[in-house]
């Protein structure tokens, strides 16, 4: 296993090069989701719920109004813990860079942490898996000819355009995610590197950082809800 020299914590292992803090921060915030489901949803009561309890609860409803505004039965838990676990994972990924970042003090300084959605091979993953999924349920419930003859409508001739919308829609579904929580770490990095200006500059930066961070927190929301969003709409989509 071979270190590379880069800007990143990159290791070489059968010809594959792995990103170290991706891992890091991606295992960091699946632990997070996991450890939030389960005190969460520990010794649940039907009568008098604690207000963690009453906070999960409003994340299943929240999903659930999701589903419903996209033509999908709420009352399917296999789409509906998809859409929970997805919600939760992409928010508090889209927050892990906000409040930090952990960089070797060395001549080519190595960046160890930051949003793993603000790296593209996340995103795109996320979205490739995602509309898999969408596939897999098309095949599951409908059977594996009419998935593949629904590339040939409402024409023949347009299967070229459908097959590409595959495509398009894998890249938009992860783009828009990545660009969005990038530029918001890119521009708190710039801000961020005024402390090294000087005490005046520094102090000049803090409320404009205080704020971009606040509005980035409000961005990771967001970004989170659209993809969950888009998420069920395709499902939706190949469920009829």
């Amino acid at each position: 296993m071979d270190i590379i020299e880069h800007s990143r914590p990159q290791v070489v292992w059968f010809n594959l090069t792995f990103d170290l803090s991706i891992i890091l921060t991606s295992t960091i915030a699946a632990i997070i989701v996991f450890l939030i489901a389960f005190l969460t949803t520990r010794n649940p009561s039907a009568n008098t719920p604690k207000k963690w309890q009453n906070f999960m609860e409003w994340i299943v409803e929240f999903v659930k109004n999701i589903m419903n505004d996209s033509l999908i039965v709420s009352s399917n838990l296999f789409i509906l813990s998809t859409g929970v676990s997805l919600l939760m994972y992409l928010f508090i990924s889209n927050l892990l860079g906000i409040p930090f970042s952990i960089e070797t003090a060395e001549l080519h300084p190595v960046s160890w942490w930051r949003s793993p959605t603000a790296d593209a091979h996340v995103t795109l993953t996320l979205a490739i898996m995602i509309i898999v999924y969408t596939h897999f349920i098309d095949i599951r419930l409908h059977g594996f000819k009419h998935f593949f003859l629904s590339f040939f409508k409402p024409f023949k001739f347009l299967f070229p355009i459908n097959a590409v919308e595959q495509l398009a829609t894998t890249l938009t579904l992860g783009l828009r995610l990545f660009g969005n929580i990038y530029a918001g770490e890119v521009l708190l990095a710039l801000l961020a590197s005024s402390v090294s200006q000087g005490f005046v500059v520094a102090a000049l930066a803090t409320v404009p950082m205080l704020l971009w961070q606040a509005f980035c927190i409000f961005i990771g929301a967001i970004q989170a809800y659209i993809f969950v969003t888009l998420t069920m709409v395709y499902i939706a989509h190949r469920l009829t």
